[in-house]
């Protein structure tokens, strides 16, 4: 997301020298980024071995009150309840740290002697040598929950570099855990973020930079000249009529979300929402690659496909990179957004895309006629600390069944800027401001930062 925006360049232009680590240096996207001489990939595994993931999946344990976090207290059922891997220890070790969660509670000596020695897990030669090789003035990272950048960042403390974060999830703050090191300055979407850094690590105001969300001023611009008709026309959609749009995601998070987007795609050629509109479904990058996918879907994707019902598949670059896509995906994404009547989605940042150009969004909180267990349903997503924050402040509406369901884009179709205020305040504290710049202060926060070290 972050290297389709153009800020690299736009670094590039104010005279810096740019530094990839990345797990493929031969992803497309990279490649036409490297053609820029100012710009060099540095490949490098992100592969972990038995011994990292066992260090990922405990750390919670002794860190955290997993009991006050549905996502982590998610991970720990899952491991419980839903194992399905063949190696004893895996099967065992939630049990066992469970244990060391529950006599931290009263020992809390135990989670600071982890805490003391966890950077015995971050040393690694490789990235030293890196941070060496590199030698750079400032080390970025996006995902700090990652062991990979997690090790960057260390290996710059250890070597005294500059480090700050740029975070580019939602989630990162309040639902992954406790970030195995932190940076000298952070750079936030918003409001919510910025104040997530002061509570969770008592963050001071002079480090954190609000910025806004670079990857979203692709919309922006879109909403100024869109070409939604000509996706439709492609997709073999009339583009003179409305359409819902549904924005998918991983079987994991939703598994009968299929069955969801069965029966909406027979609403609408029913005449449910009216003899004009249309449905257009975008499964989501997990839907269709990777391991949280779930390959049955695709066919049944395809079956629904008719003259007021289609599908638009994103279009993935062969790569090692997770998610990533061909450099007209967001454009497709984007006119998409700006075009329907009403986004449907059961929980992913999409429901943020949507209220860039103005679109209402309804969560879709439930499994179809299913009856599954909370911790496999689609419901229990709203209960994430993030997607919580977002609802009470006006963001979603969640609907439980499907008659909530319809009636809901009953009401959304013949009155689309109800709720516009609320959505608008959401927006705001999420991602600071609407008007396209973010990429630009971004980049101004960067120079700022790095014009600062000495």
């Amino acid at each position: 997301m972050l290297i389709q925006t153009g800020l690299i360049l736009r670094l590039v232009e104010h005279g810096k020298r740019i530094a990839i680590i990345v797990p493929d240096a031969q992803d497309a996207n990279l490649k036409m980024l490297a053609e820029n001489t100012q710009v060099t990939l540095f490949e490098t595994s992100a592969k972990n071995n038995i011994w990292d993931d066992d260090y990922l999946f405990k750390r919670k344990y002794f860190l955290e009150n997993i009991k006050e976090n549905p996502a982590l207290w998610e991970k720990h059922i899952q491991a419980i309840r839903y194992n399905t891997s063949k190696h004893p220890w895996r099967r065992i070790r939630p049990f066992l740290y469970y244990l060391v969660y529950f006599f931290n509670q009263y020992f809390p000596s135990i989670g600071k002697r982890f805490a003391a020695k966890e950077n015995k897990y971050l040393e690694s030669q490789e990235m030293a040598k890196l941070m060496g090789r590199i030698n750079p003035k400032l080390v970025i990272s996006t995902y700090p929950v990652s062991l990979l950048e997690a090790k960057v960042l260390y290996a710059a403390k250890q070597k005294n570099i500059a480090t700050t974060i740029h975070l580019l999830s939602w989630d990162n703050i309040s639902c992954k855990g406790k970030f195995p090191i932190l940076a000298d300055n952070f750079i936030t979407w918003g409001n919510i973020m910025s104040n997530e850094l002061k509570e969770y690590y008592n963050i001071s105001d002079d480090r954190i930079y609000p910025c806004g969300v670079p990857h979203f001023d692709y919309h922006i611009k879109v909403k100024k000249q869109p070409k939604f008709k000509e996706l439709l026309i492609d997709l073999g959609l009339n583009s003179d009529l409305p359409y819902i749009f549904v924005a998918m995601s991983s079987p994991y998070f939703a598994p009968k979300e299929i069955d969801i987007v069965e029966w909406l795609a027979k609403a609408v050629s029913d005449d449910v929402f009216g003899k004009k509109m249309q449905l257009v479904v975008r499964p989501h990058p997990q839907n269709v690659s990777g391991f949280l996918a779930d390959k049955s879907w695709l066919g049944r994707l395809k079956n629904i496909q008719s003259t007021r019902v289609a599908v638009d598949f994103p279009r993935l670059v062969k790569s090692k990179m997770r998610w990533s896509m061909q450099q007209n995906d967001m454009n497709h994404l984007s006119n998409l957004l700006v075009g329907c009547s009403v986004l449907l989605n059961s929980g992913s940042t999409v429901a943020i895309d949507a209220l860039m150009v103005e679109k209402p969004v309804i969560f879709t909180s439930f499994d179809g006629d299913a009856k599954l267990s909370y911790w496999k349903s689609a419901r229990r997503l709203i209960d994430y600390n993030h997607l919580n924050k977002f609802i009470k402040i006006g963001g979603g509406t969640p609907v439980f069944s499907y008659e909530e369901l319809t009636e809901k884009i009953k009401e959304y179709v013949a009155s689309p800027w109800q709720d516009l205020t609320e959505r608008n305040y959401a927006l705001e504290e999420q991602c600071f401001k609407n008007d396209g710049q973010s990429t630009e202060r971004v980049g101004e926060a960067v120079l700022e930062i790095s014009n600062k070290i000495t």
